[in-house]
């Protein structure tokens, strides 16, 4: 295999860069399979767990430092912004669909500068807290600090949880309103966003929500299930009703505090993920007040995963998290939903443009019109929105410039929707060229996901990258 044969003969012996982290310039493989894809002309399988072998899968820097639904393979990201002819030392790159921070960890631990934008806070706050170098004698002081004072106190103002009768006995949420309020009064400033980001997974991890989903739902022992099965829930539901909170939170404080360490080991002068806004069709310039554009044509490389459609629900997926954190009120969880690309509530009124579409695509809306009149109200929606957010992403980039997109396709009441060749065609408009076309299984649970009944699950994605002229 290509990917194979190149990672053991050029890349045996990593160099050290100047932050200090064993790397492997990536160029190499890189020109090799843009070479190898303008032979043939029809995308290249890889294996980027084989293009990149020296990155572990698994737990690994602060990666792991909290669970997030349908995470990136680093693997992917690590390969990109460790190509020097991509991404050159101290530039910046941009997430702008950046979940829980891949890109942006990747992008820091190589010295260059995030830029990070998402529909989600929960998303930003803990890309965030994965690149900021922070000083872990420092947080081991205050979560000591912290957890003196919540053995202490006795009474905390009330959070509101949506549905909270469903995650918590009401003892349990009382504790984790007293741990809250500790944080809060105890955290100087400047390490806040670490002990709320622990706190996060607290809250879900000694919540009655099953493990093995990313979204909420109850964890309940059923007749139906095999006898191991049921032995598991049943082992679960006892822990969860004898878990101290506080020694939990001290475990997750410790585990991510050795992350940080090991992060800063790494890289010591990485630098913190930038926000450039909420809305990827309208990236602001990184300041307190994003009154700025972001400048046409400022970020050197791109790159990004976006929603697929019909494969992930974000804001539900983190509403404990959301709720908790006083990001989001179980009122507000909605409102903010509607803000994100590729959801599945539109207003009733919202009508189909099919003047706007090309041929091509106007068929297929039609044929899923055909079948169910709202998942094509909800596929042109969210292909509208890609289009203004892959217009936006053509204005930001630098001429030289790349934008490379992690693109899974789904089944939508019976038709394929081919994102990939959508996406190519909507930044083709743009006048940006397609430089180089892979396919990647997806081996990750997280990702081989569906939303609804007419989905399907996603097991494999393209990875497509663009260059700008």
């Amino acid at each position: 295999m290509l990917a194979r044969a190149i990672s053991k003969t050029k890349f045996e012996d990593p160099r050290q860069d100047e932050g200090g982290l064993a790397s492997v310039d990536t160029s190499v493989i890189f020109e090799q399979l843009v070479h190898k894809y303008k032979a043939r002309t029809r995308p290249i399988e890889v294996d980027f767990r084989e293009l990149v072998q020296w990155v572990r899968v698994g737990d690994q820097q602060t990666h792991l430092l909290h669970p997030y639904p349908a995470k990136l393979l680093p693997h992917i990201a690590h390969f990109f912004v460790r190509a020097t002819t991509l991404v050159k030392p101290k530039t910046v790159v941009l997430d702008p669909f950046c979940g829980s921070g891949t890109v942006a960890l990747e992008t820091s631990l190589a010295g260059c500068t995030p830029y990070v934008a998402d529909a989600n806070p929960m998303a930003l706050l803990i890309a965030r807290v994965k690149t900021t170098p922070y000083a872990p004698d420092e947080l081991k002081a205050y979560a000591a600090k912290i957890l003196a004072s919540a053995r202490r106190l006795r009474t905390a103002p009330t959070v509101e949880i949506v549905n909270e009768h469903l995650w918590y006995a009401p003892e349990k949420k009382a504790r984790l309103e007293i741990l809250l309020r500790a944080i809060r009064e105890n955290a100087p400033a400047q390490l806040l966003d670490f002990f709320l980001v622990c706190f996060s997974v607290l809250a879900r991890k000694i919540s009655y929500a099953d493990p093995r989903i990313s979204v909420p739902v109850r964890l309940r022992d059923k007749e139906a299930y095999s006898d191991p099965v049921r032995d598991r829930i049943l082992e679960r539901l006892a822990w969860l009703d004898s878990v101290d909170p506080l020694s939990e939170y001290s475990k997750i404080c410790e585990w991510n505090i050795e992350r940080v360490e090991v992060a800063n080991t790494t890289n010591p002068k990485r630098k913190p993920a930038l926000v450039v806004g909420s809305d990827a069709r309208k990236l602001r310039s990184p300041d307190a007040t994003f009154s700025k554009q972001l400048p046409a044509g400022s970020v050197p490389f791109i790159i990004t995963s976006p929603p697929y459609g019909s494969a992930q629900k974000y804001i539900r997926a983190t509403s404990l998290s959301l709720n908790w954190l006083g990001m989001a009120s179980p009122a507000k969880l909605k409102s903010l939903e509607a803000q994100s690309i590729g959801r599945e509530h539109l207003p009733g009124t919202s009508e189909i443009a099919y003047e706007d579409l090309t041929s091509d695509l106007r068929s297929q809306i039609k044929r899923i019109e055909k079948a169910n009149p709202l998942r094509a109200r909800i596929t042109f929606t969210y292909l509208q929105e890609m289009r203004s957010t892959l217009a936006e992403l053509a204005r930001v980039c630098a001429r030289g410039g790349r934008i490379t997109l992690i693109v899974g396709n789904n089944q939508v009441a019976g038709q394929l929707v081919r994102n990939d060749k959508y996406f190519t065609e909507f930044l083709i408009e743009q006048g940006l060229e397609l430089e180089l076309s892979m396919l990647d299984d997806i081996k990750s649970r997280g990702l081989m996901t569906k939303r609804n009944r007419t989905a399907s699950v996603i097991s494999r994605e393209s990875v497509l990258v663009f260059y700008k002229k």
